[in-house]
């Protein structure tokens, strides 16, 4: 294991789905694409923002859900980023970085949740109305706190690797669990972190060795 230096999360680019939320219900999610997946211009910037740090693509890991959207992301960073040098990166993929799992809600709308499902719905809203939506696992799928369980055995991967650097291809939750896990943020902070755009490049750099033990070991900056 060596000296983590660089880690930076990419939330897919812009999907199908966010320009109509309907292909849920054709469509499996994890098999739902990119709107534009050769040459979409989120995904393109992004690589040119994690080209411009200059990393030596033998000391990188790219590290990638196993939905297509980001699959195809991950494809467009790495080459705009690194060009023939792409070759050179260790590419992994995980399920422990898909997409928060919806269960039998999955696909609709909460006014058919409501309609269809109105004892769980009801006991939902109680729930959520007193102990935040983390809690909350949706019948059949997760609970943000879920996520966040799978993102820190996730990030147990990352401190086994002999890389300095690593790049993340993930989802919106999941970006934000990463957050939490690596960083020890709260559940208050969860709940009112947003969603990170799509296409974004979030920057993740260790400090400076402090004589202050309290300082903290990492920084956050978004790119993209």
């Amino acid at each position: 294991m060596t000296d983590l230096q660089t880690i930076l999360l990419v939330r897919h680019a812009r999907s199908l789905a966010n320009d109509d939320p309907s292909i849920y219900r054709t469509t499996p999610d994890h098999a739902i694409s990119l709107t534009r997946p050769d040459d979409d211009a989120g995904a393109l910037a992004a690589g040119r923002a994690v080209q411009a740090l200059g990393l030596d693509p033998s000391q990188v890991t790219s590290w990638c859900s196993t939905y297509l959207r980001c699959q195809q992301t991950e494809a467009l960073v790495l080459g705009e980023a690194f060009a023939d040098g792409a070759a050179k990166i260790r590419r992994r993929m995980s399920f422990l970085l898909r997409e928060q799992e919806f269960g039998d809600w999955d696909s609709m709308t909460e006014a058919e949740v409501a309609s269809t499902d109105p004892l769980r719905y009801a006991r939902r809203k109680l729930l959520t109305d007193a102990l935040g939506r983390f809690y909350f696992r949706y019948p059949g799928g997760e609970s943000r706190a879920d996520v966040t369980q799978r993102l820190a055995v996730f990030i147990g991967k990352i401190h086994r690797t002999s890389h300095r650097h690593h790049i993340v291809f993930l989802h919106g939750v999941t970006q934000r669990a990463f957050r939490m896990s690596w960083l020890d943020h709260s559940v208050e902070w969860f709940e009112a972190e947003p969603n990170p755009p799509n296409a974004s490049v979030l920057l993740l750099e260790r400090n400076a060795p402090s004589s202050d033990e309290h300082a903290p070991r990492w920084h956050e900056r978004l790119l993209t």
